[in-house]
């Protein structure tokens, strides 16, 4: 995670990660007790099982494409779309291709 320094200098979120073969690769950027920011690094395949988390969810593709299915309701995302997702709503996500995504949780 970023210090409060580092926090004040510009990055180049879809630089910051490298994807890997049938993984999915994150790196916290920030996190406070109001929410959180993560890169995501998905290898074309990688999937994130059904969960759900306690924050309302922003998802921002930077790069490739993913397929969301929320609540049974299946959704394609591609480079510079974004979602957004309420708090405890099941999904599962699916890169479709290698996919970088950022992720901002916010206390709901």
């Amino acid at each position: 995670m970023k210090t409060q320094e580092e926090i004040k200098t510009p990055l180049c979120p879809a630089k910051e990660l490298e994807y890997k073969a049938g993984e999915v690769v994150t790196k916290e950027i920030f996190s406070n007790g109001n929410g959180s920011v993560t890169l995501l690094a998905f290898a074309g395949g990688a999937m994130l099982a059904r969960h759900s988390v306690p924050f309302d969810v922003f998802v921002y593709v930077m790069e490739g494409a993913v397929e969301f299915e929320v609540e049974d309701q299946r959704q394609h995302l591609d480079a510079d779309d974004a979602i957004l997702l309420p708090a405890n709503s099941p999904h599962t996500v699916l890169a479709l291709k290698d996919s970088k995504v950022l992720l901002t949780k916010v206390k709901a």
